[in-house]
């Protein structure tokens, strides 16, 4: 498969080119991002993005939440106010950072034509929910600077997670327009060529503490390809996300392997406007039907794979007690006995079995994932066949509803229910479902402790996801490369990264 890059206009919505500084000594580093590089949610553009741009804070090379453009903030004794200071920041063509800047940042991601993915994750903000909703001005949202130096985010209810999804390079304080100026450590000097070429920003308020002078950064769609580039040593650092090509990279070595949990869920998405999949009782017959326990340990020898059976990944600290569905504590014969008796009550019998296809993207490890769940299917009578697509046909097929059950592989940058559960709301409507009673649940979430956990099971009745087992991160670092540091935030930020010379070099 080739490797393809985002059109030139793409990258550069990211952060305008700059002409190269005069002083760009520091090491190069070759990083391949895995993803495709026209989505503009994927890995390849949120990298570029995360190293042109910057938040209010940041991540350090652990992981831990770190000042960014905000030198400090407070946070209020009841939780629902956080006061920041901004440091004097510039962006590269020289006009400086003041907080109404923020303030119109935050803006836009609230806006009701809105795209930005964690647009959910900002109803937190004081009015955020009606002005995204177009009940309510922009000028209500909860983000004011009182001084150009100050900033104050005041919030529903208090929200732990807030420092954390700031550091996001979706939440990044970039400026409107086709072509932003970079206000991270790194400007975009070459988006046109392979490979794409980013060189260090003077104008970052901590230039002095970038070691890299140059990142070449190539966007790849295929996981073996970059698995076999790294073998070849034409690359420094394999990253991305996603269960593919862990295989093949878990041939090169624990030395080079990195292997990180994930708060996500790997799964099955439901079409709940069509087809077989549209009987709720079909759907809870084959997510009942799956022997979820041990999976990743047997598939790829990595137990923490956790099985989960609900709609958010367990060991979340907002969520410290799992919420399970009706059949979870019915014994495996049990489970399967229900299974069929729902499918029978469904039409679906030995004289009239049923069949559909799953729509997966090209990778042999979601491929040996179907054929274990597969199995376990055909014990009820079920017959499965997987329809293998390319990223971009699997995410046009999700967009159309042209598919019957599909991959859903999904990693949160922070442990918030809203993540997992806010694609099931009827605005959103993932895989065309909807239920307005758990909506209104959610709605009541900042107030009623209990009410995840309700809007949750009201979820898990209905099964639009068929969940699996909790994802992992992995990566391939090459040793020459400084500065990373495993962490269950998979945060590694390229500022914060070095290389030692090559053996030999001078």
């Amino acid at each position: 498969m080739k490797l393809r890059l985002a059109p030139a206009p793409l990258l550069l919505a990211l952060a305008a080119c700059q002409p190269a500084s005069p002083d760009q000594s520091g090491a190069t580093i070759r990083v391949d991002v895995i993803g495709t590089a026209t989505d503009p949610a994927g890995a390849p553009r949120r990298v570029i993005a995360a190293a042109t741009q910057a938040g209010l804070t940041d991540f350090d090379a652990s992981g831990r939440v770190v000042p960014g453009l905000a030198s400090s903030w407070r946070v209020s004794n009841d939780g629902r106010s956080v006061i920041f200071r901004l440091r004097p920041a510039a962006w590269a063509d020289g006009r400086k950072l003041v907080g109404g800047d923020v303030v119109s940042v935050f803006r836009r991601i609230i806006a009701p034509a809105s795209i930005n993915p964690l647009k959910p994750e900002m109803a937190m903000i004081e009015n955020a929910a009606a002005i995204a909703a177009g009940h309510a001005a922009p000028a209500t949202l909860g983000v004011n600077a009182p001084l150009d130096s100050v900033v104050e985010i005041r919030l529903a209810a208090a929200s732990p997670g807030l420092l954390t999804l700031l550091a996001q390079p979706d939440l990044a304080i970039t400026r409107g327009g086709p072509r932003p100026p970079a206000l991270g450590a790194f400007v975009l000097k070459d988006a046109v060529t392979r490979p794409v070429v980013l060189t260090r920003n003077a104008a970052y308020y901590d230039a002095a503490n970038i070691g890299l002078g140059r990142i070449e950064l190539t966007p790849v769609e295929d996981p073996g390809m970059a698995v076999a580039r790294f073998a070849h040593d034409r690359t420094d650092i394999v990253t991305g996300s996603g269960l593919a090509g862990l295989s093949d990279a878990r041939l090169l070595g624990p030395q080079v392997l990195r292997v990180e949990p994930a708060t996500g869920i790997y799964g099955y998405l439901a079409n709940v406007r069509s087809g077989p999949l549209a009987d709720v009782r079909v759907r809870r017959a084959l997510a009942m039907a799956i022997t979820r326990d041990g999976l990743g340990a047997r598939l790829f020898g990595i137990p923490a794979m956790l099985p989960v059976i609900g709609m958010l990944p367990p060991g979340m600290a907002s969520a410290p007690v799992a919420t399970l569905p009706d059949w979870a504590m019915l014994a495996p014969a049990a489970r399967l006995d229900t299974a069929r008796a729902l499918l029978a009550a469904a039409g679906f019998d030995a004289a009239h079995p049923l069949a559909f296809a799953v729509s997966l993207p090209p990778g042999r490890e979601h491929a040996s994932v179907f054929a274990a769940v597969a199995a376990d299917w055909s014990a009820i009578g079920v017959t499965a066949s997987a329809r293998e697509m390319s990223p971009t046909d699997l995410a046009l097929a999700l967009k159309r509803g042209d598919f019957e059950l599909a991959l859903s592989e999904r990693v949160a940058p922070v442990e918030t229910a809203a993540f997992f559960l806010g694609p099931f709301r009827c605005g959103v409507g993932a895989g065309g479902y909807c239920n307005p009673a758990a909506d209104l649940l959610l709605d009541a979430a900042a107030t009623d402790p209990g009410a995840v956990a309700t809007a949750e099971a009201a979820f898990m009745a209905d099964a639009p996801l068929i969940a699996l087992f909790r994802p992992v991160r992995w990566s391939l670092v090459q040793p020459r490369v400084t500065g990373w540091t495993d962490n269950s935030a998979g945060a590694h930020p390229l500022a914060r990264l070095g290389m030692t010379p090559k053996r030999g070099a001078r």
